[in-house]
């Protein structure tokens, strides 16, 4: 046996890439369990078996079945979640997008909507993270159409908030019912449809002065940010 071999640390990257791919394949098994049945009715025998492991083995990832769900429910929003915090709020055009790319992903829709509807009860290991959720995207979605009100590009009746609300209520509706009829519940075209009940102006034309005033913004803090001190010359 070669000394490199029995270098534990040269072992240790290989060992760690199994493991992040062992850990990945439970998630990917995990997704459609929870989809399919909820958090109630999954068990951890049952997503050990759909992955091929030993029920010991998933246990060493993931110990408790709330742990893999929250595992699992991190992994799926990841994509929508990392636009929470976009300078000047999370565009339209992003949930139109996602929308989109959620029809190529039927069990992540599946997991959505019956783990956000187990976790309205406050005891669901998903309670606060379904809470979080919700009021994050809202607040950035509502900083994004706070641009729209403040330029009168709102329909009447709108504020930002209630108009974010309604984008994002048709949202996880119209995913609801694609998941009983596909073929004729189109999610992203009808919400390009709800968007322009919403908007006087193209999404295009709102994303361009969403820009223009993070720009003017940015300008702004610099010009009143203090001036740093210059250092004493040194003798």
């Amino acid at each position: 046996m070669s000394a490199e071999t029995d270098d534990p640390v040269a072992r240790t990257p290989g060992r760690y890439r199994k493991g992040i791919a062992k850990r990945e394949a439970i998630l990917d098994a995990a997704l459609p369990v929870f989809g399919k049945v909820g958090f109630h009715g999954a068990s951890l025998r049952e997503v050990a078996r759909q992955c091929g492991v030993s029920h010991q083995s998933l246990m060493h990832y993931f110990p408790t079945k709330d742990a893999l769900l929250m595992a699992v429910l991190r992994r799926r929003d990841e994509r929508l979640r990392q636009h929470f915090d976009d300078v000047g709020g999370m565009r339209l055009a992003e949930l139109v997008e996602l929308a989109e790319y959620n029809v190529d992903v039927p069990a992540v829709i599946s997991l959505f909507i019956t783990a956000s509807a187990e976790a309205t009860s406050s005891d669901h290991p998903a309670h606060d993270y379904y809470a979080d959720h919700y009021d994050r995207i809202v607040s950035s979605t509502s900083a994004y159409l706070g641009v729209a009100e403040r330029r009168g590009w709102l329909r009447d009746g709108f504020t930002a908030e209630t108009a974010a609300r309604v984008v994002l209520a048709v949202q996880d509706g119209l995913q609801l019912q694609w998941l009983y009829r596909r073929d004729e519940v189109h999610v992203a075209e009808t919400m390009r449809l709800v968007v322009a009940t919403v908007l006087t102006v193209p999404t295009d034309e709102l994303d361009a002065a969403v820009r223009a005033e993070v720009v003017d913004r940015d300008r702004g803090d610099a010009l009143t940010r203090p001036a740093t001190p210059a250092r004493p010359a040194t003798p």
